[in-house]
């Protein structure tokens, strides 16, 4: 997946420092959970351009939450205060300013009630992105995640193996992201 995506995954540890609201549903480890799904969608789907925009607007999605609670502002405020400060990493890892766009575009969407239309240049970045947050809702709860909000019909062959990865990660959990890359899951 390094070679397919062009990212060194090494440079995309994370720690709850980073976080302006440390927390176990919108942290460290549902932020990797995301950043991974985001990956295997891109890899399914071969849209592998969009997916590296998605997988950096995963890496800070949650970052400026200030609460768990129902949200809309988050998206917008990690992309206004949280890219600015990723923006060298993301470009290190290949990320051009045109990329930077559409990254902040994508993690304040996120969060938002609203969709792009599919024609939107950006769509499947903001998709991916979507999608593989909800992925992780089995956090939330067994039934938190409605297949029928999701946008890629990709996303519901990974349904099963977003449970089996969160409930592996909460057992044995990753201290960094290569960890759960390589964590093993049946499905």
């Amino acid at each position: 997946m390094k070679t397919l995506f062009d990212i060194r995954f090494s440079e995309f540890n994370l720690n709850d420092s980073q976080f302006d609201h440390p927390s176990r549903l919108h942290g460290v480890l549902h932020t990797y959970r995301v950043m991974l799904h985001v990956l295997r969608l891109g890899q399914m789907t071969g849209r592998i351009s969009e997916a590296r925009n998605a997988f950096f607007a995963a890496y800070i999605h949650d970052m400026a939450r200030k609460h768990d609670g129902y949200c809309t502002q988050h998206g917008t405020d990690a992309a206004n205060l949280k890219l600015p400060l990723y923006k060298s990493l993301f470009q290190q890892n290949g990320a051009n300013l045109s990329d930077l766009l559409i990254i902040g575009k994508a993690t304040a969407m996120h969060s938002l009630g609203t969709e792009l239309p599919p024609n939107d240049p950006d769509w499947y970045t903001v998709a991916l992105l979507k999608d593989a947050d909800a992925l992780d809702r089995i956090r939330l709860g067994e039934n938190d995640l409605n297949p029928s909000y999701l946008r890629l019909g990709e996303t519901h062959t990974f349904i099963d193996y977003a449970k089996q990865l969160y409930y592996k990660s909460i057992s044995q959990p990753a201290t960094d992201f290569k960890a759960i890359m390589e964590m093993k899951v049946s499905a």
